[in-house]
């Protein structure tokens, strides 16, 4: 058995933290206008609140452990809800390698390359077809067992999806795929991302790539007339694409530790084209 208990007066503290970000933000914002800090802010707002109230975890935890029950390889802890309240959380115990943890995987028999697979088909499955998403997939919170078998740990943001959302994300790949650069303009506007109207192609595939969790150039992006780009492009990004770009993104870096010669971006890409295949 396992336990979780949320640390005493933490509301409080993230709290007052939030107010100092506000001014920071405000500050920052007056001083250099082109410095888009606020979505940042918005995001923080939206999700820490999400991680302090275990009973709604615990109903997330069980709505997508119910909706993935068909899949033998992902296992997600069952809550004992008898036992837990709105700051503790008690789940069966689940053991296994971390998901980073390339020897131990190796010595217990574990394909690396059949891992990173199994991580993207399963996050595939839940964005594109069930509208779901376990949206902290740091490796802390992934194990793995033979077989393989993936395990999700930390439900705190495991949230629904808007559909518009997810037709979005697709839209963005199948974009990618053809180069065309007005339709990913569009299916990014439509995920809740505004964009300059100057922007220019450079800039739109940097966007994008950070969105979905591509490797991205450092001697371009660590620059500061990158970085100014960056800012000056995005007028407003919504929170729920955020949420979405991070998980990616974490994805996207565990697969480079595990088989830096696995392109993600391809699976998923596989993925939505047997989604769109499926429809017709």
């Amino acid at each position: 058995m396992a336990v979780k208990v949320q640390y005493p007066g933490i509301e409080g503290i993230i709290d007052t933290d939030l107010t100092v970000l506000q001014r920071v933000v405000a500050l920052v914002l007056r001083l250099y206008p082109t410095i888009q800090l606020q979505p940042i802010l918005d995001y923080l707002k939206e999700t820490l609140p999400l991680e302090l109230d275990f009973r709604r975890e615990a109903k997330a935890m069980a709505e997508l452990r119910a909706a993935l029950q068909h899949r033998t390889d992902v296992i997600i802890p069952e809550s004992i809800q008898e036992l837990s309240t709105k700051r503790m959380l008690v789940m069966e115990f689940i053991n296994g390698i971390k998901i980073t943890d390339r020897t131990a995987l190796v010595d217990a028999g574990i394909s690396p390359s059949a891992v990173v697979r199994l991580l993207n088909d399963v996050y595939a499955e839940q964005i594109f077809r069930l509208g779901m998403l376990h949206a902290d997939p740091h490796p802390g919170n992934l194990l793995v067992q033979p077989g393989p078998r993936l395990v999700l740990l930390d439900h705190g943001l495991t949230v629904p999806l808007e559909s518009t959302l997810v037709e979005a994300l697709g839209e963005m790949v199948r974009a990618l795929l053809v180069a065309d650069f007005d339709r990913l303009t569009k299916a990014l506007a439509e995920a809740g991302m505004r964009l300059d109207k100057q922007v220019d192609i450079s800039t739109l595939l940097q966007l994008v790539g950070v969105l979905l969790g591509e490797e991205q150039d450092k001697t371009a992006l660590d620059t500061q007339d990158a970085g100014q780009q960056l800012g000056k492009s995005i007028g407003k990004i919504s929170v729920p694409l955020i949420l979405m770009g991070r998980a990616l993104g974490l994805m996207d870096g565990i697969a480079k530790q595990l088989d830096p010669d696995i392109n993600t971006l391809e699976i998923v890409a596989d993925y939505v084209s047997e989604m769109a295949a499926s429809r017709i």
